[in-house]
């Protein structure tokens, strides 16, 4: 089991509508209707993993409707180990969970609201 951090990212994934997701030279575009109905719009830098899945999967303290960066992940371990990221190159598992519909978790340098 992951350590993890609660993040407060500046956008709300409680009660969201369904997201879509475009993956493109290594930048993921998430976009959403928040609780507000307002358009919400995340990009993701240097992706090289993302996953989607709608099963509620949460480790013991994480947030079913926030976000959170697992900070011992295996699967971020894996990604270093087979050499597909460097260990100085500050990638981090985000996983950001929708209540509503589902789980986005997403190895990558950082990310930002547009």
């Amino acid at each position: 089991m992951s350590r993890l951090k609660i993040l407060k990212p500046g956008f709300d994934t409680a009660d969201a509508e369904y997201p879509s997701l475009e993956l493109r030279n290594g930048s993921l575009t998430l976009t959403f209707l928040d609780w507000r109905e307002q358009t919400q719009r995340v990009r993701f830098d240097e992706v090289v993993a993302m996953k989607w899945q709608e099963v509620e999967d949460l480790q013991e303290g994480e947030p079913y409707d926030g976000t959170c960066e697992l900070l011992d992940s295996q699967w971020l371990a894996r990604h270093l180990e087979e050499g597909i990221i460097a260990p100085l190159s500050g990638h981090r598992h985000l996983c950001l969970n929708f209540n509503a519909c589902g789980k986005l978790e997403v190895i990558c340098t950082g990310f930002y609201i547009e």
